[in-house]
């Protein structure tokens, strides 16, 4: 046994850089997520910290660099980064990012009425932001259900990219394959697969036509809840050498209520030659343009849902303590929570609450990384749409981000959301803020006061921030030195 820290040792109250840890929400191969916020602000909202399973791991050195490079209502804002130290032999970088309240794709889609319409609107949304990344010549590499998240306010979110790399970024891993799910490769990736598998030099190099692929299976399962064919589960590998894998039907052929319009779109992801692929931009732009030339008419749901939209959110969101909650396998699918305030007849008051408690603890797995940080303009839009005629709200879902394209921003030019007017710094101390000295390696002293540097945080700035210099910062609270007549410091 050892007395040395470890990420999975990080407990409520455990400090991160200036960040405390507050609960336990999720683990993936390479790294645990937290929710967490700035120590010395307590009221600050809550943030994902993402922390790497392995010292040193480069993987997310990577991921930050590509979330620079990204300003994108469905891409998560980048807070801050840095290194925890376990010990002096284990350092272990870690993330910083917007806290999102919401649900995986195809699990969302099993407690919403979703229609080939808001399909049609959530594809958009993340193949703008999959376009976006495609012009800074980046790639995501692990596109599936599981990385795209739906909050309550109906925004579509492409997370995880601690998988994607970029022109010219030098190999993290000696394998065949890049690091990606088996189900979502394409058919260019799988041939390359199945003629090198023995071959110890052999790469595949991954394309923008692979991103493309992978969301076209995505949208093939969300509209008929099966994966296409062929199936790529490694033991079926060698037999897929003898036996040509089973022909691909349209998604309308297995669900008639997906349209004609949606399905054609799916077929152009799924094109077997990668040249035959639409871009996605052509996706975002083709997507955006059928929902709104179909409106209410393609408001029909897709399937039933397993329970009414409302039930899904009615348990108050919240984050299980580490010591209370086993963390779940990698890519454990996120399980349904039961209807709030029902029990079985006969149950004693203590059953009920006990039953209530673990309720709590199920919602946690809901739970995804997101945020509080705003895209005003584009959160406006969904939330003041004017609904179609004789359309039921569904819970938060309907009107899925029609405006979101106006949100795109070129890699090479000043976001549109950086637009917004963010508030300047004070030229004066804030009431309650500490004074000098500052401690901490993203503290800075300004106009007298101690502010904690965002790295990688561009504005607009949100809740509780303020812009200086081109940089998002908050205000460090704590004990106040007197005043004195000296002039603040610049």
């Amino acid at each position: 046994m050892t007395d040395t820290p470890s990420p999975d040792s990080l407990r409520p109250g455990s400090l991160v850089g200036p960040w405390r840890v507050e609960g336990y929400a999720g683990r993936g191969s390479y790294g645990l997520v937290f929710r967490a916020r700035l120590a010395s602000l307590p009221h600050s909202p809550p943030v994902a910290l993402k922390l790497a399973v392995f010292p040193g791991d480069p993987r997310f050195l990577r991921e930050a660099t590509l979330l620079e490079k990204l300003h994108h209502p469905a891409v998560p804002r980048l807070l801050d980064q840095g290194r925890w130290h376990a010990s002096a032999d284990a350092v272990h970088p870690y993330l910083v990012m917007e806290w999102i309240r919401g649900l995986p794709l195809y699990e969302w889609a099993r407690h919403h009425p979703v229609s080939p319409r808001q399909s049609l609107l959530v594809v958009a949304q993340v193949a703008d932001a999959i376009a976006l990344l495609h012009k800074a010549e980046g790639l995501h590499r692990d596109i599936k259900g599981d990385n795209i998240l739906v909050d309550p306010e109906g925004r579509a979110v492409l997370t995880d990219f601690g998988s994607g790399t970029w022109k010219g970024a030098p190999p993290l891993t000696e394998s065949l394959m890049p690091p990606n799910t088996p189900e979502y490769r394409s058919p260019e990736a799988l041939r390359f697969h199945w003629r090198h598998w023995n071959t110890q030099e052999a790469r595949y190099e991954a394309t923008a036509a692979d991103d493309l692929y992978a969301l076209g299976v995505t949208t093939y399962r969300l509209v008929t809840r099966v994966y296409p064919p062929p199936g790529t589960s490694p033991e079926e590998l060698k037999q897929r050498l003898q036996t040509p894998p089973p022909r691909r039907l349209p998604a309308q052929a297995l669900n008639g209520r997906v349209g004609p319009e949606l399905s054609s779109l799916i077929e152009r992801m799924l094109a077997e030659s990668p040249e035959a692929r639409a871009s996605a931009q052509e996706v975002a732009e083709e997507g955006m343009a059928t929902a709104r030339q179909l409106g209410s008419k393609a408001n029909g749901p897709l399937f039933t849902v397993d329970r009414p939209a409302a039930a899904v959110h009615s348990v108050p969101a919240q984050v299980v303590p580490v010591a209370q909650l086993e963390r779940p396998a990698v890519d454990v699918p996120v399980a349904a929570p039961a209807r709030a305030g029902t029990a079985p007849p006969g149950l004693s008051a203590t059953s009920r609450s006990s039953l209530l408690t673990a309720l709590g603890l199920v919602t946690v797995l809901g739970l995804v990384w997101v945020s509080q940080a705003p895209h005003p303009a584009w959160l406006t839009a969904l939330q003041s749409e004017a609904s179609d005629a004789g359309v039921t709200p569904d819970g938060g879902s309907r009107g899925l981000g029609e405006d979101s394209l106006a949100s795109r921003v070129d890699a090479q030019q000043v976001p549109l959301a950086a637009k917004v007017i963010s508030e300047d710094l004070p030229k004066q101390p804030l009431q309650g803020q500490r004074r000098p000295p500052c401690r901490g390696d993203t503290v800075e002293v300004i106009h007298g006061a101690c502010w904690i540097r965002l790295d990688g945080a561009k504005p607009p700035c949100g809740d509780n921030e303020y812009l200086w210099q081109g940089v998002c910062y908050y205000p460090v609270l704590g004990s106040t030195r007197p005043p004195t007549s000296e002039k603040p410091q610049e």
